[in-house]
Protein backbone atom coordinates (compact mmCIF):
# COMPACT_ATOMS: atom_id res chain seq x y z
CA UNK A 1 0.00 0.00 0.00
CA UNK A 2 0.90 3.54 -0.54
CA UNK A 3 2.12 5.96 2.18
CA UNK A 4 2.37 9.66 2.12
CA UNK A 5 5.66 10.82 0.55
CA UNK A 6 8.83 11.78 2.98
CA UNK A 7 8.44 15.02 3.67
CA UNK A 8 11.04 17.81 4.99
CA UNK A 9 9.16 19.13 8.09
CA UNK A 10 6.04 16.64 8.30
CA UNK A 11 2.67 18.02 10.72
CA UNK A 12 2.30 16.75 14.04
CA UNK A 13 -0.17 18.38 16.39
CA UNK A 14 -1.38 17.39 19.36
CA UNK A 15 -5.07 17.03 19.80
CA UNK A 16 -7.49 19.39 21.98
CA UNK A 17 -10.16 18.66 24.45
CA UNK A 18 -13.14 18.37 21.78
CA UNK A 19 -10.94 16.39 19.16
CA UNK A 20 -9.93 13.70 21.54
CA UNK A 21 -13.39 13.07 22.84
CA UNK A 22 -14.27 12.18 19.35
CA UNK A 23 -11.99 9.02 19.55
CA UNK A 24 -13.65 6.67 21.59
CA UNK A 25 -17.42 7.81 20.00
CA UNK A 26 -18.82 4.97 17.70
CA UNK A 27 -21.00 8.27 15.80
CA UNK A 28 -17.60 10.18 14.92
CA UNK A 29 -18.24 10.78 11.26
CA UNK A 30 -18.95 13.53 9.04
CA UNK A 31 -20.63 12.49 5.49
CA UNK A 32 -20.74 15.33 2.78
CA UNK A 33 -21.62 14.96 -1.09
CA UNK A 34 -21.70 17.08 -4.38
CA UNK A 35 -23.60 16.71 -7.05
CA UNK A 36 -21.69 17.04 -10.37
CA UNK A 37 -22.30 17.38 -13.56
CA UNK A 38 -19.67 16.47 -16.08
CA UNK A 39 -17.88 13.50 -16.28
CA UNK A 40 -15.53 12.42 -13.39
CA UNK A 41 -12.73 10.07 -13.39
CA UNK A 42 -11.33 8.02 -10.52
CA UNK A 43 -7.71 8.72 -11.96
CA UNK A 44 -8.99 12.60 -12.10
CA UNK A 45 -9.88 12.29 -8.43
CA UNK A 46 -7.04 10.58 -7.66
CA UNK A 47 -4.85 13.30 -8.52
CA UNK A 48 -7.17 16.07 -7.12
CA UNK A 49 -6.88 14.13 -3.67
CA UNK A 50 -3.32 14.26 -4.03
CA UNK A 51 -3.17 18.08 -4.56
CA UNK A 52 -5.51 18.78 -1.64
CA UNK A 53 -3.76 16.74 0.68
CA UNK A 54 -0.59 19.06 0.05
CA UNK A 55 -2.61 21.72 1.08
CA UNK A 56 -4.24 20.36 4.00
CA UNK A 57 -2.73 18.96 6.57
CA UNK A 58 -5.04 16.24 8.78
CA UNK A 59 -6.11 14.74 5.36
CA UNK A 60 -3.08 12.74 5.18
CA UNK A 61 -2.89 11.94 9.55
CA UNK A 62 -3.46 9.22 11.59
CA UNK A 63 -3.51 9.30 15.71
CA UNK A 64 -0.99 8.33 17.86
CA UNK A 65 -1.46 8.11 21.74
CA UNK A 66 1.00 8.59 23.85
CA UNK A 67 1.21 6.15 27.17
CA UNK A 68 -0.56 8.74 28.93
CA UNK A 69 -3.56 8.69 25.99
CA UNK A 70 -2.92 11.43 24.66
CA UNK A 71 -3.97 12.02 21.06
CA UNK A 72 -1.57 13.55 18.23
CA UNK A 73 -2.14 14.00 15.10
CA UNK A 74 1.15 12.71 12.76
CA UNK A 75 1.46 12.24 9.60
CA UNK A 76 4.15 9.41 9.09
CA UNK A 77 3.12 6.28 7.28
CA UNK A 78 0.11 6.74 6.43
CA UNK A 79 -1.74 5.52 3.21
CA UNK A 80 -3.39 7.02 0.73
CA UNK A 81 -6.62 8.24 0.69
CA UNK A 82 -8.87 5.58 -0.23
CA UNK A 83 -11.23 6.09 -3.50
CA UNK A 84 -14.01 3.34 -4.39
CA UNK A 85 -16.63 3.91 -7.19
CA UNK A 86 -19.88 2.74 -7.60
CA UNK A 87 -21.99 3.06 -10.42
CA UNK A 88 -25.08 5.58 -10.13
CA UNK A 89 -28.65 4.53 -10.45
CA UNK A 90 -31.06 6.68 -8.90
CA UNK A 91 -30.77 10.32 -7.21
CA UNK A 92 -31.76 8.43 -3.84
CA UNK A 93 -28.07 6.68 -3.84
CA UNK A 94 -25.81 9.43 -2.26
CA UNK A 95 -28.52 9.81 1.04
CA UNK A 96 -28.47 5.87 1.49
CA UNK A 97 -24.40 5.75 0.69
CA UNK A 98 -24.27 8.86 3.24
CA UNK A 99 -26.29 6.97 6.18
CA UNK A 100 -24.12 3.52 6.01
CA UNK A 101 -20.87 5.59 5.89
CA UNK A 102 -21.72 7.49 8.53
CA UNK A 103 -22.00 3.47 10.73
CA UNK A 104 -18.26 2.14 8.95
CA UNK A 105 -15.25 3.28 11.81
CA UNK A 106 -12.21 4.26 10.72
CA UNK A 107 -8.96 2.87 11.93
CA UNK A 108 -7.15 5.92 13.86
CA UNK A 109 -4.10 4.32 14.25
CA UNK A 110 -3.18 3.74 10.92
CA UNK A 111 -5.26 6.68 8.92
CA UNK A 112 -6.21 8.66 7.16
CA UNK A 113 -9.17 9.80 8.65
CA UNK A 114 -10.90 10.36 5.00
CA UNK A 115 -12.15 8.30 2.47
CA UNK A 116 -14.35 8.98 -0.68
CA UNK A 117 -17.04 7.59 -2.63
CA UNK A 118 -17.71 8.45 -6.65
CA UNK A 119 -20.90 7.41 -7.54
CA UNK A 120 -20.58 7.15 -10.98
CA UNK A 121 -22.61 7.64 -14.50
CA UNK A 122 -22.26 9.27 -17.73
CA UNK A 123 -23.13 12.88 -17.30
CA UNK A 124 -23.71 13.51 -13.33
CA UNK A 125 -21.90 11.74 -10.66
CA UNK A 126 -22.14 12.63 -7.05
CA UNK A 127 -18.65 12.81 -4.89
CA UNK A 128 -18.87 11.32 -1.53
CA UNK A 129 -16.63 12.29 1.38
CA UNK A 130 -16.24 10.58 4.70
CA UNK A 131 -14.35 12.10 7.36
CA UNK A 132 -13.74 11.41 11.06
CA UNK A 133 -15.00 14.63 12.88
CA UNK A 134 -11.68 15.38 15.09
CA UNK A 135 -9.69 16.73 11.84
CA UNK A 136 -13.12 18.67 10.10
CA UNK A 137 -16.17 20.52 10.74
CA UNK A 138 -19.13 21.24 8.24
CA UNK A 139 -17.04 24.85 6.80
CA UNK A 140 -14.10 22.70 6.12
CA UNK A 141 -15.52 20.04 4.06
CA UNK A 142 -17.20 22.97 1.94
CA UNK A 143 -13.71 23.88 1.11
CA UNK A 144 -12.61 21.02 0.26
CA UNK A 145 -14.97 20.52 -2.06
CA UNK A 146 -14.51 23.55 -3.65
CA UNK A 147 -10.28 22.96 -3.44
CA UNK A 148 -11.64 19.21 -5.42
CA UNK A 149 -13.60 20.78 -7.75
CA UNK A 150 -10.97 23.17 -9.14
CA UNK A 151 -8.38 20.40 -9.60
CA UNK A 152 -10.83 17.91 -10.97
CA UNK A 153 -11.90 21.18 -13.48
CA UNK A 154 -8.37 22.16 -14.42
CA UNK A 155 -6.15 19.38 -14.43
CA UNK A 156 -3.15 20.87 -15.27
CA UNK A 157 -3.73 23.50 -12.13
CA UNK A 158 -0.99 23.19 -9.49
CA UNK A 159 -1.87 24.68 -5.90
CA UNK A 160 0.92 27.06 -4.01
CA UNK A 161 3.02 24.89 -2.13
CA UNK A 162 2.40 26.39 1.02
CA UNK A 163 -0.12 24.39 3.34
CA UNK A 164 -3.13 25.77 4.97
CA UNK A 165 -2.20 25.14 8.44
CA UNK A 166 -4.97 24.14 11.08
CA UNK A 167 -4.24 25.88 14.12
CA UNK A 168 -4.63 24.14 17.52
CA UNK A 169 -7.79 26.57 18.76
CA UNK A 170 -6.50 26.24 22.56
CA UNK A 171 -3.66 28.37 21.96
CA UNK A 172 -5.62 30.94 20.76
CA UNK A 173 -8.83 31.46 22.84
CA UNK A 174 -9.89 35.13 23.21
CA UNK A 175 -8.07 36.36 26.40
CA UNK A 176 -11.50 36.48 28.13
CA UNK A 177 -11.33 32.57 28.62
CA UNK A 178 -9.34 31.46 31.03
CA UNK A 179 -10.38 28.95 34.26
CA UNK A 180 -10.30 30.39 38.07
CA UNK A 181 -7.96 28.25 40.69
CA UNK A 182 -11.20 26.76 41.51
CA UNK A 183 -12.15 24.74 39.06
CA UNK A 184 -8.57 24.09 38.24
CA UNK A 185 -8.25 22.55 42.08
CA UNK A 186 -11.27 20.39 41.35
CA UNK A 187 -10.27 18.79 37.99
CA UNK A 188 -6.96 17.76 38.73
CA UNK A 189 -8.52 16.30 41.81
CA UNK A 190 -10.92 14.26 39.19
CA UNK A 191 -7.75 13.62 36.90
CA UNK A 192 -5.74 12.30 40.45
CA UNK A 193 -8.39 10.61 41.11
CA UNK A 194 -9.19 8.78 37.62
CA UNK A 195 -5.77 7.94 36.80
CA UNK A 196 -5.37 5.92 40.14
CA UNK A 197 -7.51 3.59 39.05
CA UNK A 198 -5.70 2.99 35.98
CA UNK A 199 -8.27 2.06 33.73
CA UNK A 200 -7.34 1.90 29.89
CA UNK A 201 -9.07 0.63 27.21
CA UNK A 202 -7.76 -1.65 23.79
CA UNK A 203 -9.17 -1.84 19.77
CA UNK A 204 -10.87 -4.79 20.84
CA UNK A 205 -12.43 -2.76 23.32
CA UNK A 206 -13.52 0.05 20.72
CA UNK A 207 -14.45 -2.41 18.56
CA UNK A 208 -17.27 -4.24 20.72
CA UNK A 209 -18.56 -0.47 21.73
CA UNK A 210 -19.10 0.31 17.90
CA UNK A 211 -20.69 -2.93 17.21
CA UNK A 212 -22.72 -2.54 19.82
CA UNK A 213 -23.71 0.90 19.18
CA UNK A 214 -24.72 0.27 15.52
CA UNK A 215 -26.84 -2.86 16.13
CA UNK A 216 -28.78 -0.52 18.31
CA UNK A 217 -29.21 2.05 15.93
CA UNK A 218 -29.61 2.74 12.37
CA UNK A 219 -28.88 5.95 11.05
CA UNK A 220 -31.31 7.33 8.13
CA UNK A 221 -30.91 10.97 5.51
CA UNK A 222 -33.10 12.64 4.30
CA UNK A 223 -32.16 15.54 1.64
CA UNK A 224 -33.98 18.42 -0.45
CA UNK A 225 -33.57 21.88 -1.65
CA UNK A 226 -35.25 25.05 -2.06
CA UNK A 227 -34.90 26.63 -5.56
CA UNK A 228 -32.74 30.55 -6.02
CA UNK A 229 -35.90 32.12 -6.06
CA UNK A 230 -37.51 30.47 -3.05
CA UNK A 231 -34.06 30.81 -0.94
CA UNK A 232 -33.95 34.75 -1.88
CA UNK A 233 -37.53 35.48 -0.45
CA UNK A 234 -36.60 33.75 2.70
CA UNK A 235 -33.28 35.78 2.93
CA UNK A 236 -35.36 39.24 1.79
CA UNK A 237 -38.02 38.47 4.21
CA UNK A 238 -35.72 37.78 7.32
CA UNK A 239 -33.50 40.99 6.65
CA UNK A 240 -36.75 42.96 6.67
CA UNK A 241 -37.68 40.96 10.04
CA UNK A 242 -34.31 41.50 11.16
CA UNK A 243 -33.61 38.04 12.00
CA UNK A 244 -31.30 35.38 11.03
CA UNK A 245 -32.21 31.97 8.34
CA UNK A 246 -31.75 29.82 11.02
CA UNK A 247 -34.15 31.54 13.56
CA UNK A 248 -36.62 31.15 10.43
CA UNK A 249 -36.00 27.42 10.00
CA UNK A 250 -35.90 27.01 13.87
CA UNK A 251 -39.23 28.48 14.00
CA UNK A 252 -40.82 26.87 11.23
CA UNK A 253 -39.30 23.50 12.31
CA UNK A 254 -40.42 23.72 15.99
CA UNK A 255 -43.79 24.33 14.89
CA UNK A 256 -43.98 21.23 13.30
CA UNK A 257 -42.73 19.54 16.02
CA UNK A 258 -45.02 20.67 17.72
CA UNK A 259 -48.01 19.92 16.12
CA UNK A 260 -47.23 16.41 14.47
CA UNK A 261 -44.95 15.10 17.84
CA UNK A 262 -46.76 17.69 20.56
CA UNK A 263 -45.10 18.01 23.61
CA UNK A 264 -44.02 14.17 24.66
CA UNK A 265 -40.88 14.85 25.70
CA UNK A 266 -39.45 17.69 28.16
CA UNK A 267 -36.29 18.09 25.80
CA UNK A 268 -38.13 19.16 22.56
CA UNK A 269 -37.66 22.58 24.56
CA UNK A 270 -33.87 22.68 24.35
CA UNK A 271 -32.31 24.31 21.57
CA UNK A 272 -29.19 23.52 20.54
CA UNK A 273 -27.64 26.35 18.00
CA UNK A 274 -23.71 24.92 16.69
CA UNK A 275 -20.91 27.61 16.33
CA UNK A 276 -18.26 28.21 14.04
CA UNK A 277 -16.02 30.10 16.21
CA UNK A 278 -12.97 30.64 13.54
CA UNK A 279 -13.68 34.39 13.54
CA UNK A 280 -13.64 34.28 17.57
CA UNK A 281 -9.63 33.30 17.79
CA UNK A 282 -6.96 35.41 18.08
CA UNK A 283 -4.89 33.73 15.21
CA UNK A 284 -6.79 33.47 11.78
CA UNK A 285 -7.78 29.98 10.91
CA UNK A 286 -8.49 31.06 7.05
CA UNK A 287 -9.83 28.28 5.31
CA UNK A 288 -8.12 25.30 6.83
CA UNK A 289 -9.56 21.83 6.94
CA UNK A 290 -9.81 21.59 11.10
CA UNK A 291 -12.87 21.56 13.75
CA UNK A 292 -13.81 24.86 14.63
CA UNK A 293 -16.98 24.07 15.91
CA UNK A 294 -19.28 24.47 19.44
CA UNK A 295 -22.61 25.25 20.29
CA UNK A 296 -24.65 27.17 23.09
CA UNK A 297 -28.11 26.31 23.88
CA UNK A 298 -31.27 27.87 25.95
CA UNK A 299 -34.75 26.63 26.48
CA UNK A 300 -37.42 27.52 24.59
CA UNK A 301 -41.68 26.69 24.56
CA UNK A 302 -45.01 27.46 22.81
CA UNK A 303 -43.76 27.28 19.85
CA UNK A 304 -46.78 26.66 17.98
CA UNK A 305 -48.75 29.39 19.30
CA UNK A 306 -47.06 32.53 18.56
CA UNK A 307 -46.96 33.82 15.41
CA UNK A 308 -44.53 33.04 12.79
CA UNK A 309 -42.01 35.61 13.35
CA UNK A 310 -42.66 36.58 16.26
CA UNK A 311 -41.73 33.71 17.10
CA UNK A 312 -38.38 33.80 14.96
CA UNK A 313 -37.52 36.99 16.85
CA UNK A 314 -37.52 35.23 19.75
CA UNK A 315 -35.30 32.62 18.53
CA UNK A 316 -32.88 35.27 17.03
CA UNK A 317 -32.75 36.90 20.43
CA UNK A 318 -31.87 34.55 22.28
CA UNK A 319 -29.53 33.18 19.94
CA UNK A 320 -27.43 36.55 20.09
CA UNK A 321 -27.69 36.40 23.96
CA UNK A 322 -26.28 33.03 24.31
CA UNK A 323 -23.18 33.77 21.64
CA UNK A 324 -20.67 34.79 24.56
CA UNK A 325 -17.04 33.40 24.28
CA UNK A 326 -17.58 31.97 28.07
CA UNK A 327 -20.21 29.91 26.19
CA UNK A 328 -18.81 29.37 22.67
CA UNK A 329 -15.38 28.08 24.21
CA UNK A 330 -17.19 26.01 27.06
CA UNK A 331 -15.97 22.99 25.45
CA UNK A 332 -12.43 23.89 25.47
CA UNK A 333 -12.28 22.91 29.20
CA UNK A 334 -12.38 19.58 28.17
CA UNK A 335 -8.31 19.75 27.61
CA UNK A 336 -7.71 19.93 30.48
CA UNK A 337 -9.35 16.71 31.64
CA UNK A 338 -7.24 13.60 31.40
CA UNK A 339 -7.79 12.10 27.89
CA UNK A 340 -8.48 8.79 29.24
CA UNK A 341 -11.49 9.87 31.38
CA UNK A 342 -13.29 11.35 27.90
CA UNK A 343 -12.82 7.62 27.04
CA UNK A 344 -13.93 6.53 29.54
CA UNK A 345 -17.48 8.74 30.19
CA UNK A 346 -17.90 7.40 26.49
CA UNK A 347 -17.76 3.68 28.07
CA UNK A 348 -20.05 4.23 30.74
CA UNK A 349 -22.41 6.08 28.72
CA UNK A 350 -22.63 3.22 26.88
CA UNK A 351 -23.05 0.89 29.44
CA UNK A 352 -19.36 -0.36 28.97
CA UNK A 353 -17.86 0.68 32.13
CA UNK A 354 -19.29 0.60 35.23
CA UNK A 355 -17.55 3.06 37.07
CA UNK A 356 -19.00 5.61 39.21
CA UNK A 357 -17.13 8.61 38.69
CA UNK A 358 -17.88 8.09 35.19
CA UNK A 359 -20.87 7.48 35.08
CA UNK A 360 -22.07 10.23 37.82
CA UNK A 361 -20.01 13.05 35.55
CA UNK A 362 -21.89 11.49 32.54
CA UNK A 363 -25.30 11.82 33.86
CA UNK A 364 -24.20 15.52 35.38
CA UNK A 365 -23.29 16.90 31.54
CA UNK A 366 -26.67 15.37 30.48
CA UNK A 367 -25.05 12.96 28.20
CA UNK A 368 -27.01 9.85 29.40
CA UNK A 369 -30.10 10.76 27.49
CA UNK A 370 -31.47 12.42 24.72
CA UNK A 371 -30.92 16.21 25.09
CA UNK A 372 -33.02 17.98 22.46
CA UNK A 373 -35.55 17.54 19.90
CA UNK A 374 -33.47 19.22 16.93
CA UNK A 375 -30.62 20.98 16.42
CA UNK A 376 -30.27 23.43 12.83
CA UNK A 377 -26.71 24.15 11.47
CA UNK A 378 -26.47 26.63 8.93
CA UNK A 379 -23.50 27.27 7.01
CA UNK A 380 -25.12 29.99 5.46
CA UNK A 381 -24.53 31.61 1.29
CA UNK A 382 -20.78 30.10 0.85
CA UNK A 383 -19.47 32.55 -1.73
CA UNK A 384 -18.11 29.61 -4.24
CA UNK A 385 -18.03 28.77 -7.64
CA UNK A 386 -20.59 26.42 -9.17
CA UNK A 387 -18.62 26.28 -12.13
CA UNK A 388 -14.91 24.93 -12.48
CA UNK A 389 -13.30 24.07 -16.16
CA UNK A 390 -16.67 21.88 -18.14
CA UNK A 391 -17.73 20.59 -14.36
CA UNK A 392 -20.32 22.42 -12.50
CA UNK A 393 -21.05 21.97 -8.68
CA UNK A 394 -25.18 20.56 -9.42
CA UNK A 395 -26.04 20.46 -5.34
CA UNK A 396 -24.42 19.95 -2.06
CA UNK A 397 -25.97 16.94 0.30
CA UNK A 398 -25.25 17.13 3.87
CA UNK A 399 -23.08 18.04 5.93
CA UNK A 400 -24.86 14.37 8.03
CA UNK A 401 -23.52 13.18 11.20
CA UNK A 402 -25.35 11.37 13.39
CA UNK A 403 -26.25 11.84 17.27
CA UNK A 404 -27.57 10.22 19.71
CA UNK A 405 -28.51 12.61 22.41
CA UNK A 406 -30.37 14.87 18.90
CA UNK A 407 -33.35 13.65 18.01
CA UNK A 408 -32.80 15.05 14.48
CA UNK A 409 -30.45 17.00 13.09
CA UNK A 410 -30.54 19.83 10.13
CA UNK A 411 -27.42 21.01 8.29
CA UNK A 412 -28.09 23.66 5.66
CA UNK A 413 -25.86 25.21 3.11
CA UNK A 414 -26.62 27.22 0.56
CA UNK A 415 -23.89 27.44 -3.03
CA UNK A 416 -25.28 29.51 -6.06
CA UNK A 417 -28.12 30.73 -4.80
CA UNK A 418 -29.47 27.11 -4.06
CA UNK A 419 -30.64 26.57 -0.52
CA UNK A 420 -29.71 22.71 0.45
CA UNK A 421 -31.40 20.71 3.28
CA UNK A 422 -30.44 17.73 5.10
CA UNK A 423 -31.84 16.21 7.92
CA UNK A 424 -30.38 13.36 9.48
CA UNK A 425 -31.97 11.35 12.44
CA UNK A 426 -32.21 7.66 13.90
CA UNK A 427 -35.35 5.27 13.48
CA UNK A 428 -34.42 4.15 17.32
CA UNK A 429 -36.05 7.68 18.00
CA UNK A 430 -38.45 8.23 15.34
CA UNK A 431 -39.97 6.72 12.15
CA UNK A 432 -38.95 8.03 8.80
CA UNK A 433 -43.32 8.55 8.43
CA UNK A 434 -42.93 10.92 10.72
CA UNK A 435 -40.08 12.76 9.59
CA UNK A 436 -41.63 12.91 6.31
CA UNK A 437 -44.51 14.72 7.88
CA UNK A 438 -42.14 16.80 10.07
CA UNK A 439 -40.28 17.74 7.19
CA UNK A 440 -43.48 18.82 4.99
CA UNK A 441 -45.17 20.57 7.55
CA UNK A 442 -42.15 23.19 8.10
CA UNK A 443 -41.57 23.86 4.93
CA UNK A 444 -45.09 24.91 4.59
CA UNK A 445 -45.20 26.56 7.86
CA UNK A 446 -41.76 28.56 5.93
CA UNK A 447 -43.45 29.39 2.81
CA UNK A 448 -47.04 30.73 4.53
CA UNK A 449 -44.82 32.98 6.60
CA UNK A 450 -42.51 33.72 3.53
CA UNK A 451 -45.90 34.49 1.15
CA UNK A 452 -47.49 36.70 3.92
CA UNK A 453 -44.39 38.66 4.81
CA UNK A 454 -43.89 39.14 1.25
CA UNK A 455 -47.63 40.38 0.35
CA UNK A 456 -47.30 43.44 3.10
Amino acid sequence: MKTQASQKNRFRQKMNGPERRFLGMPNANIVMGARIRGQVTPKLLQSAILKARQKHPLLGVRIHLGDDATGWFVQTNVPEVPIETKPRATEKDWTEVAADQLQQPFFIATGPLIRIILLESPEISDLIITAHHSICDGRSLVYLIRDLMTYLGHPAYEPEPKQVIPIASQEYLPPSISVNWLRKIIIKSINQKWLRKAITFNDEDYQNLHNTFWQRHRASVLRWDMAPSQTAMLVACCQQEQVTVNSALYTAFLKAQKQIQGDAHDYFHNILVPVDFRNRLTKPVDEAVGFYVSAVKFKLKAAKERPFWEMARIIDKKTRQQLTDKNIFAAQKLSLLTPSFLDGMVFAKHGYLDDKMAVSYVKRTGLDKLFAGMTISNLGRLSIPVDYGGLHLDALMGPAVYSDIIEKVLEVVTVGGNMNLTLTYGETFIETSTIMQLKDTAMKYLEEAVIKEASK
